[in-house]
């Protein structure tokens, strides 16, 4: 195996399936983790995030490490939930209803899949009388939470110091995550862990009535950890997701206050992407016998390069973190494409234009990924995205408005549903809140206190910075095209270009 190769091997497709594997000596244990775990008493936690941010990674990491230490765990994921009875179901009522029904139904598949050899005695007569679907009793509910709490492990019986150490994984302060386990999540007497994934696609998002599905699920999980404290959950859901839940008028907006001190936000701060990747090239060096000292130029030509499509120069792990938008995932997709560069080429390290090689391929697939991330709130956005190739990729907030008050004479835009009007500025601010919110634009603002006097506003810094009540900011903030958008839309400017001296007709 060469060099190169050993690398891709510790940076392969970064989807939590595809690194398995890997798991136990690469994962790096998020600085929020201890967040994570403190929801409080008979509430879940919904945990928030952006796709690629590790969601699943982190369920996957507690399931491996609570179980490891003798805590009952199980995974549930839509595909798990039976959900051909609420097909055409429409009021919430009969949607809440009945996705309980489906849900437990899933807890008590998971609880035969993953915990059988638990189940003895009466517990194993309780089970198989509670999923007797066909002769079930009135109270085959009441008779399954009982049972998860009968299976819950007693607190007194768990090394909550050996669980901190175990899930820290070398990269939180144990303590740190001791005192979250101690005072939350092994609060009562005993634990019976329930990790709820891919929550997102119990619908399809676009439809509001299928938004009252994923309302019906997260309503179900709070039931079941209302009805036993013992019972802790923890749901993952898609950032955008949750964004059209709290924009979706015809939803659960009631239960929007009840919810959020629920939703954490979990971010991929840069000190932790830095460590996933130096983690990687470390293991990926000692593996083909390189000390861990050294190891980034035992793959990189030097520790600086110069930026694709610049002359600027900039270390490459700036270079991958600017490059990754918070996203481990990208991060690890962005490594494997600039490795299999060099190695295309033939060459035994990485250099700069194996980056700039890579960043073609990769630009144009993170924006079509995000064209699809917001495609359920408008269809057109790939298209915004390349209306921005004559703007420079740091304009004020007039050059901005400006472009975007023409936009929809150029091609119809809607979002949610609404068609945005050209001239408007009620919806520029309606278009400009949703770029914001999907990163490809961010503020960046006055502050006196930075080094270099100013600092980056992402949508995650601040949800409500764009908005009409706070025009002077939006005003005094410059808009900057996120760094790994550029070179997409400089090889759309050099394609146009090329076009133009050909003689050709711009493709419909």
């Amino acid at each position: 195996m060469s060099k190169l190769d050993r690398l891709i091997k510790y940076f392969p497709t970064g989807t939590t399936e595809g690194e398995k594997q890997l798991f136990e000596r690469v994962f790096v244990t998020p600085n929020q983790l201890p967040d994570v775990i403190t929801a409080p008493a008979g509430s879940p936690r919904v945990l928030v995030g952006n796709k690629g941010v590790g969601k699943t990674a982190i369920l996957e990491w507690l399931f491996d490490a609570t179980k490891a230490d003798g805590i009952p765990a199980i995974f549930v994921r839509p595909d798990d939930l039976d959900l051909s009875q609420i097909r055409e179901a429409s009021d919430i009522g009969t949607i809440k209803r009945q996705m309980y029904d489906r849900f437990l139904d899933a807890i008590a598949v998971a609880v035969g899949r993953d915990l059988s050899g638990l189940l003895t005695g009466e517990d194993e007569v309780l089970y198989r009388t509670a999923i007797a679907r066909g002769a079930r009793s009135e109270d085959w509910m009441g008779k399954l939470v009982k049972l998860l709490g009968g299976l819950s492990k007693p607190i007194t019986h768990i090394d909550a110091g050996k669980l901190a150490t175990d899930l820290a994984a070398k990269a939180v302060s144990p303590e740190r995550l001791s005192e979250a386990l101690t005072n939350y999540l092994l609060a009562e007497k005993s634990i019976f862990l329930v990790l709820v994934d891919d929550t997102d696609q119990v619908c399809e998002p676009d439809n509001p009535q299928h938004l009252n599905r994923l309302w019906g699920l997260l309503l179900a999980v709070r039931r079941l950890t209302s009805e036993n404290h013992n019972i802790k959950c923890i749901v993952t859901l898609r950032t955008e997701v949750w964004m059209r839940m709290l924009r979706n008028d015809r939803g659960q907006r009631d239960q929007i206050d009840h919810f959020r001190p629920l939703v954490l936000f979990l971010r991929a701060a840069e000190d932790h992407m830095r460590t996933i990747f130096l983690r990687r090239v470390i293991e990926a060096a000692i593996e083909d016998g390189h000390s861990a000292s050294g190891s980034l130029t035992h793959f990189f030509e030097d520790e600086y390069m110069t930026l694709p499509t610049s002359t600027d120069r900039r270390s490459w792990i700036s270079f991958l973190l600017k490059s990754s938008r918070e996203r481990p995932r990208d991060l690890i997709q962005l490594v494997n494409h600039i490795a299999n560069a060099a190695k295309g080429r033939g060459a035994v390290a990485i250099g700069s234009g194996d980056a700039e090689k890579a960043m073609d391929g990769y630009s144009r697939e993170r924006s079509e990924d995000l064209a699809i991330e917001m495609g359920q709130d408008c269809p057109m956005f790939l298209d915004i995205i390349r209306s921005f190739v004559d703007l420079e990729f740091e304009s004020s907030f007039e050059v901005v408005r400006a472009h975007l008050r023409t936009l929809p004479s150029r091609f119809a835009i809607q979002i949610a549903g609404r068609t945005i009007k050209p001239g408007d500025d009620a919806d520029v601010i309606t278009l400009l809140a949703l770029i914001h919110e999907s990163g490809f634009l961010n503020a960046r603002v006055p502050d006196s206190t930075k080094p270099l006097k100013y600092r980056h506003v992402t949508f995650l810094d601040d949800p409500h910075l764009v908005q009409g009540s706070r025009w002077n900011e939006l005003q005094s903030a410059t808009w900057e095209v996120h760094p790994v958008f550029r070179t997409y839309l400089i090889s759309l400017k050099r394609e146009r270009d090329n076009r133009q001296i050909r003689g050709d007709r711009p493709p419909r």
